[in-house]
């Protein structure tokens, strides 16, 4: 909805207000007017929009009483296309000829198409409401195309330079990928080493209304202290599929948004009874890789990286979105026409999504250990989560604040973040920490993106500076704990040597 409204919002001929019905008892009203305070847009109650002139109503939701508004309606798909029957029917949703004509009144005065295909199937639901189709591709298709150049700032955002983003997306229902494996966030994050990878989870906004934000974020918690970071579900979900190295989705509409983005791709599930058959994301199911929740996740993401070449999705994506990239323009001349106005001198194009304000989540504890890699000692990190690691020199790294009072305590290196100004503060902080932790050996700090301080518990002092400033400091609080500076070979985090100074 707000990809067709970056065409008309900046208009100055243009009021544009939303409204809802309050007392519709559909499961996706949840959280609906949190979501419309956040846009800080003018709401118009349903009752009063009832009774309001307007000169263009527009609609992802045939479901609504549309029929009783005074204005051209048009109705947009909900998602990529049509590709999903309601549950529980052989009712394909967005094309429910009973709600696509009441009264023998067709009420839409243009059905949008993202396919030309589908034109065939609304004829099928309603032969009326099919001579008002047009075919327009799909908008939101086409901004996410718009915003690939950004791809790296996306990246940057999310934390995931020179780093593996994995995005999980998952649609809403038992069927989806937390219904079916509510355990995979944990996994990834307990599975995936932290220098190598960086996890981000986008979920269906059914979700949230199904259950209520608080019991998501409580059933996601422990994810979350492991360093998921979970999109809220009205944005930032573009720069997370476009900044991806590979995701992995159910049969939700995002997972033919990642293929259009050309993103490896890992399917799970099978999509049950609600995947309409020859539909594109039946057939995109056909031709992706399945994963396994019983197997090793880090390899098999590797795996899909490393298979997929560029294009292969685009037959699919094909199938799903027609006219691709031309939606702003066979789009935004059928609104205007409907409003009886006349069409802006600028070029209908849609702007790329900005670069999101994601907040950095911190790790609570890390498990540390070493590895041998050739010739080189391999520094690696898992979040602390309960699950075994079987490692060399395996020692505890917690969070002064965020980490448990059963973390802190078996702890061998206690650490924070410092900004530039609080250096002076290390000196105090250390001799503090070591003396409220007494099983702790080393107090670190890490100030900005190559720099730790630490202090040992016989009071040695070490400035240590990282030249590769895509790896944590902190990994120098554990090269002291393990007394490997001067390091005697080379050392490795992630895919990157590690070359630091000391003073």
């Amino acid at each position: 909805m707000l990809d067709i409204l970056s065409l008309i919002e900046s208009d100055r001929r243009l009021q544009l207000v939303f409204t809802y019905d309050a007392d519709s008892t559909a499961i996706f009203g949840a959280g609906v007017p949190e979501f419309l305070g956040t846009l800080r847009a003018s709401v118009v109650p349903w009752r009063q929009a009832l009774q309001s002139r307007f000169d263009l109503v527009i609609a992802a939701s045939e479901n609504d009483d549309l029929h009783l508004f005074d204005a051209p309606i048009v109705l947009v798909p909900h998602g990529i296309g049509y590709q999903k029957y309601y549950p529980r029917s052989r009712t394909v949703a967005g094309m429910n000829p009973d709600r696509l004509v009441r009264d023998g009144r067709v009420v839409p005065a243009m059905v949008a198409l993202s396919h030309p295909e589908q034109r065939a199937h609304l004829r099928e639901a309603g032969p009326e409401a099919a001579a008002r189709a047009v075919m327009v591709g799909d908008p939101c298709h086409d901004r996410l195309r718009a915003g690939i150049h950004r791809a790296p700032a996306y990246r940057a955002a999310f934390g995931a330079h020179g780093h593996t983003l994995v995005v999980i997306a998952s649609t809403w229902g038992p069927g989806s990928l937390l219904g079916t494996v509510p355990d995979l966030p944990l996994r990834l994050v307990s599975e995936l080493e932290y220098d190598g990878y960086r996890c981000c989870a986008v979920l269906h906004p059914g979700i949230t209304s199904a259950h209520s934000p608080w019991q998501v974020d409580a059933w996601l918690s422990e994810a979350r202290q492991a360093g998921l970071q979970v999109l809220p579900p009205e944005a930032g979900w573009q720069a997370a599929l476009t900044a991806a190295s590979c995701v992995i989705s159910d049969f939700g509409s995002l997972a033919l948004y990642a293929a259009a983005v050309d993103r490896p791709l890992l399917l799970i599930g099978d999509g049950g009874e609600t995947v309409v058959p020859g539909s594109p994301i039946a057939a995109l199911a056909e031709r992706t890789a399945r994963l396994d929740p019983d197997e090793a996740l880090g390899p098999r993401i590797d795996l899909a990286i490393r298979r997929h070449s560029p294009g292969d999705h685009a037959a699919v994506v094909k199938q799903a979105v027609g006219a691709a990239d031309l939606s702003a323009e066979l789009l935004r001349p059928r609104l205007y026409r409907l409003m009886k106005l006349s069409e802006p001198a600028t070029e209908a194009s849609f702007p790329p999504h900005d670069v999101p304000d994601v907040e950095p989540r911190e790790v609570a504890t890390f498990v540390v250990g070493t590895e041998e890699a050739g010739a080189a000692t391999k520094i690696v990190r898992f979040p602390s989560t309960g699950r075994r690691h079987d490692l060399a020199d395996k020692h505890l790294v917690a969070h002064e604040t965020r980490a448990t009072l059963r973390q802190l305590s078996t702890a061998r290196i206690v650490y924070r973040r410092l900004d530039d100004q609080d250096v002076d503060h290390f000196p105090r902080w250390s001799e503090e920490i070591l003396r409220q932790w007494p099983d702790a050996a080393v107090a670190a700090a890490t100030v900005g993106r190559s720099t730790c301080l630490v202090r040992t518990r016989d009071g040695v002092r070490r400035e240590l500076t990282l030249t590769d400033r895509t790896i944590d400091p902190l990994i120098g609080a554990s090269l002291v704990y393990l007394d490997r500076l001067p390091p005697a070979e080379p050392l490795s985090v992630g895919d990157r040597a590690v070359t630091i100074r000391v003073r």
